[in-house]
């Protein structure tokens, strides 16, 4: 597929979305997609939760637009489609912990079964040769997937922020793909990119679009695509990047659900219970109005995904670029663990 021919795929995809925006929203309050402000969710009024089954459909349609014998495309819609009913079913009924996990192993082991899409290899981290996983790849894959999934709908806090995020991490991928000369590869990201522009003016209120959400679906959808991406572009026979470098694309969705999970099995609670002690959280209450942290926490996803790309082009010692991370996570972990202690030692020093 040349780069002309993907221009319809993605014009379909954009329109589908738009279409279907305007068409589930009168339907939402009967399937029981409305976001009502309890808790921890703060905003104003009811919101429609049909941004993720907008931006599905927009992608299916444009995949089928693209090419509608691809076997590549009809197991990623399968598998995106159970994925975004679980997430529907999440936002209308609140399931539990346990149905999610399972859903997603099963969607897992899916993809390693119709594509064989699953971790083989994480790269040569050591200088050693490339570290194979052999029986250790599918659990890992599993879990991979799980991690994934969870970490964007972990991000799913503020306006714009999941959805945003995607974006920057599908730019990212279509960059490597199409750099290397695969625009096959760069169909999907791309697409997901035109599904989501229109989700964003209306979640962002933008020219008086009536407000939208993702929901559950939509950030779900969003975690199956950043993995099933990183696994095809690192670990196929035409790898468009090395692993580690998956670890930069995604890092902060992927650094701050490893470190609220931390924080949670420290304080002896779940790993999946429900708090305001996320980045975007934070962000909030140091002051910040919702659209700073946006831009902030795009600014940190930014950095790192372009960092990781550099290295990633000049080819540096997959060693380097782990020990980097590692030490990227290090300062990550202690910054949010210890973020009141430092701003009440910053009031001191400037009032003293």
């Amino acid at each position: 597929m040349g780069m002309y021919s993907l221009f319809w795929p993605l014009i379909t995809a954009f329109v589908i979305t738009v279409l279907c925006v305007q068409l589930l929203l009168p339907l939402a309050p009967r399937l029981g997609l409305l976001d009502i402000p309890k808790g921890r969710k703060q905003h104003r009024g009811q919101v429609p939760l049909i941004g993720g089954l907008s931006v599905f459909s927009g992608v299916s349609i444009g995949l089928l637009v693209a090419d509608p014998s691809s076997t590549m495309h009809w197991a990623f819609i399968g598998c995106a489609f159970i994925i975004v009913l679980l997430g529907a079913l999440d936002d209308a009924l609140d399931l539990s912990v346990g149905i999610r996990l399972l859903v997603q192993t099963l969607v897992a082991i899916a993809m390693m079964w119709l594509l064989d899409l699953h971790l083989a290899q994480l790269g040569n981290l050591f200088g050693l040769g490339n570290i194979e996983l052999g029986w250790f790849g599918p659990p890992l894959t599993v879990l991979a997937v799980i991690a994934a999934i969870n970490a964007f709908n972990m991000t799913d806090g503020i306006d714009g922020l999941a959805g945003s995020l995607s974006v920057l991490t599908m730019l990212a991928l279509s960059f490597f793909m199409l750099m290397w000369g695969q625009p096959d590869d760069a169909l999907l990201p791309l697409l997901m990119i035109a599904a989501l522009l229109p989700y964003l003016a209306a979640n962002l209120r933008c020219f008086g679009l009536p407000k939208v959400f993702l929901g559950d679906a939509g950030s779900m959808l969003i975690g199956l695509m950043v993995i099933w991406l990183l696994l095809q572009g690192s670990q196929s026979a035409e790898s468009s990047f090395r692993p580690v470098t998956a670890l930069w694309i995604i890092a902060i969705p992927l650094l701050d659900m490893a470190v609220i999970m931390i924080r949670r099995l420290r304080k002896g609670q779940s790993p999946f219970k429900a708090d305001r002690e996320h980045l975007h959280h934070i962000s909030l209450r140091l002051g910040l109005a919702p659209r700073q942290a946006l831009l902030f926490i795009l600014g940190l996803a930014g950095t790192a995904a372009s960092l990781g790309a550099l290295a990633e082009y000049l080819l540096l010692p997959e060693s380097l670029m782990l020990v980097l991370f590692l030490l990227l996570a290090a300062a990550y972990f202690m910054v949010l663990s210890n973020v009141w202690r430092i701003l009440s030692a910053v009031r001191k020093r400037r009032l003293g």
